[in-house]
């Protein structure tokens, strides 16, 4: 029996936890060492108290209620606030377990675990994720968590803004989902090499949006690196740069077009005269019996192309006094489709339409936007020397017009594409790229786009967007 009782009391003096012991009033019977610095009372002072002079709150707690809580059998794992002799308040979660005489409860003992620390970290994690929470649903960049396999784990709620598509449909998908399909390749060379070596990424991808759009975005990653050297997962936060970069390019354009203005004001005055002398001496000489006649055509020809030239340099140069007004595309596509119609003939070109019953008018300056028809068509007959299909698509949306001109020439490669439309750089033998570069400008002037998408060996299409007029839509039939 002695042995047992030594076996308690080291058992109640050497836990490490607080173990406190009290009678059916709820007063002070027992505490060992650990309880005592738990709550800041020595044991004198506990054993003159009652356990609800120690609970950080008793709202609530009548007699009837205290009376039930000390009367219930076995509390395990209950959250408790106990208030320090100093102020400060203490979390802790205890088990109380009764204690039995002749079938009836006469007193109680708790075991009680400090969780302050604890329940601090816990806290600050939920701070933390909290914060998290508010800075990912409210930033428009895209937050991403990668495994190594490229599986997508959490991507944040501005998914569904940026890219069109809903958490659920990219969550367990390969990041690859928001790649361009042209551009995979290259992304999961440069995720490998990240991990490889246990570098950040640092890239841009472009990125097809489901409405058709082309978005560009900056991309960083950070691979999580663990204290083995292992790699579990990577973030990435994507951001959205394409209206950027195309105020970069419009700002680039507007460079160009400045240096365009100086060399045509130049060329304008220094060789239009001249250009006038020649070609009046020209028509001079095909009146002479003895000339040779088809050098002289060839000569004209030559300078007409050059006037020709000039007259496009000219355009970029000066300011041009638009008058826009409201105007049905479809009448403007269909005179011009007519005036170029002999031309394909003589090509072997079809020229296919696809216009729907009605359309919105555009506001716009009408010689302009036909010029801008006139040489995309053209340059789409001149990309089929052996003949073909010649497409014009019109689709209307809320608030533009877009015109698709598809040719079923050989395409251009992907990397020649982005220098499309510079000051004299053309794919064609005998071009100036003056054509695309002017027709560029116009429907950047009228608020508007040009893109080209184009396919080796199938075609190039060029998609011309134009803003509509804020008019009622009229009615055009053919």
């Amino acid at each position: 029996m002695d042995t047992q009782i030594q076996l308690y009391t080291s058992l109640f003096h050497n836990n490490p936890d607080a173990v406190f012991m009290f009678d059916m009033q709820g007063r002070f019977t027992g505490v060992n060492a650990a309880g005592e610095a738990l709550v800041g009372f020595t044991s004198q002072e506990l054993l003159r108290m009652q356990i609800w002079e120690i609970l950080a709150s008793t709202e609530g707690i009548d007699s009837k209620k205290q009376q039930q809580i000390l009367s219930t059998g076995i509390r395990k794992n209950k959250h408790y606030q106990l208030l320090h002799k100093n102020g400060q308040v203490v979390d802790i979660i205890a088990s109380s377990f009764p204690i039995f005489q002749n079938g009836e409860i006469i007193s109680r003992y708790s075991i009680a675990k400090n969780i302050t620390q604890q329940k601090k970290i816990e806290e600050a994690l939920h701070q933390m994720q909290e914060n998290f929470r508010l800075i990912s649903e409210n930033i428009m960049d895209l937050i991403f968590i990668v495994k190594v396999d490229g599986m997508i784990t959490y991507a944040s709620p501005s998914v569904q803004a940026v890219t069109g598509l809903t958490i659920d449909q990219v969550i367990n998908q390969h990041f690859s989902i928001l790649i361009h399909p042209e551009k995979v390749t290259n992304a999961k060379s440069d995720f490998a090499q990240m991990l490889k070596q246990k570098t950040t990424l640092d890239a841009e991808y472009h990125y097809l949006h489901p409405d058709g759009r082309m978005l560009l975005f900056d991309v960083k990653g950070t691979p999580d690196v663990c204290s083995n050297g292992h790699i579990l997962s990577t973030v990435f936060v994507a951001r959205d740069i394409t209206e950027r970069r195309q105020s970069e390019e419009l700002l680039r354009y507007s460079d160009k077009l400045s240096v365009l203005g100086e060399l045509a004001a130049g060329i304008a005055h220094e060789i239009r005269n001249p250009l006038t002398a020649l070609k009046g001496f020209i028509q001079l000489m095909e009146g002479d019996e003895f000339a040779n006649q088809q050098y002289l055509q060839i000569m004209s020809s030559e300078i007409d192309r050059i006037t020709s030239i000039t007259s496009e340099l000219l355009i970029m140069a000066k300011p041009q006094t638009l008058r826009f007004a409201p105007n049905g595309l479809l009448p403007l596509l269909s005179s011009v489709i007519k005036l170029l119609e002999p031309q394909a003939l003589l090509k072997n070109v079809s020229i296919l339409t696809d216009f729907p019953q009605v359309t919105s008018l555009i506001l716009c300056e009408e010689y302009q936007i036909k010029q801008v028809f006139i040489n995309i068509i053209k340059n789409g007959m001149e990309a089929m020397p052996l003949g073909g299909n010649l497409t014009i698509k019109v689709v209307e949306r809320p608030s533009d017009v877009i015109i698709r001109i598809s040719d079923q020439g050989q395409g251009i490669p992907a990397e020649l594409l982005p220098r499309l439309g510079e000051f004299f750089y053309s794919t064609k033998e005998t071009g100036t790229g003056l054509g695309l570069m002017v027709s560029t400008k116009i429907i950047r002037d009228h608020g508007g786009t040009i893109n080209i998408a184009s396919d080796v060996g199938k075609g190039t299409t060029v998609s011309i967007s134009i803003p509509k007029a804020l008019k009622p839509t009229v009615s055009f039939n053919d």
